[in-house]
């Protein structure tokens, strides 16, 4: 084992009803040998509150976010589940991403399979800074995927709130939104599927400190995930 291990923080959102289960060693070889060497897990309600810090053994290589919220909280709202993983660099060469496997139970949906969003913790890099540091996107298809779109966001910093602007494309217009988010709270915007006529085509979001950030979409009929998938770092 190397001297000092790397530090991976990541996390997603769960949802009562869904079977929504966490790869959390993606990289395998055939010895096995790739293991990380601590998994912490804490579970957040939208406005902060520590709801649990379940204990899970970091050897396993499945993590039932269901079983594991559900034995942990009565939370019936969704939850922001934060992974802090500590890996040693000798046996990771590269970050131990985490995957997902998502669907809703008995639900005729296919089922989504997304790469774990990787936050940082702490606070903003630079505080009272005014530059604006980090800067994610999200390019839609063209045509309509998912009936109702939104966008999940959640704070990861410990100390101060963080504010972000988000920006929508229809066509050639632009509508920016602000969202302020108190430390470890999370929130959901509405995006609108149209606007005069012309199909949402891209998001952004662009804050001092890096969100948590998913863009997910639903059917109109039953509400099940069509899309769950994180914004993508275009610039820092």
């Amino acid at each position: 084992m190397s001297n000092s291990l790397s530090a991976l923080m990541s996390a997603t959102f769960y949802e009562r009803g869904y079977d929504h289960h966490v790869e959390v060693i993606h990289q395998r070889d055939a010895e096995a040998r790739r293991r990380l060497e601590s998994l912490e897990v804490t579970l957040y309600d939208g406005a902060g509150a520590l709801l649990a810090t379940p204990k899970v053994d970091p050897a396993q290589d499945i993590l039932d976010l269901g079983g594991l919220v559900t034995a942990a909280t009565r939370a019936s709202e969704r939850v922001m589940v934060v992974l802090d993983a500590r890996y040693d660099e000798a046996i990771f060469p590269y970050r131990p991403h985490h995957y997902a496997y998502l669907h809703r139970a008995g639900s005729a949906a296919p089922p989504l399979y997304y790469a774990i969003n990787a936050v940082l913790g702490g606070v903003p890099d630079r505080v009272g800074a005014t530059n604006i540091n980090n800067f994610e996107t999200y390019l839609f298809r063209r045509g309509p995927f998912a009936q109702r779109y939104s966008l999940l966001l959640g704070c990861l910093a410990r100390f101060v709130p963080v504010t972000a602007q988000v920006f929508t494309y229809y066509g050639s217009r632009r509508i920016a939104h602000e969202v302020t988010l108190e430390p470890k709270c999370h929130t959901e915007i509405v995006l609108a599927a149209e606007d005069a006529g012309e199909r949402l085509s891209r998001v952004e979001v662009k804050s001092l400190f890096r969100l948590l950030s998913y863009v997910v979409g639903r059917r109109e009929d039953t509400d099940d995930f069509v899309l769950f998938d994180h914004l993508f770092t275009y610039a820092k």
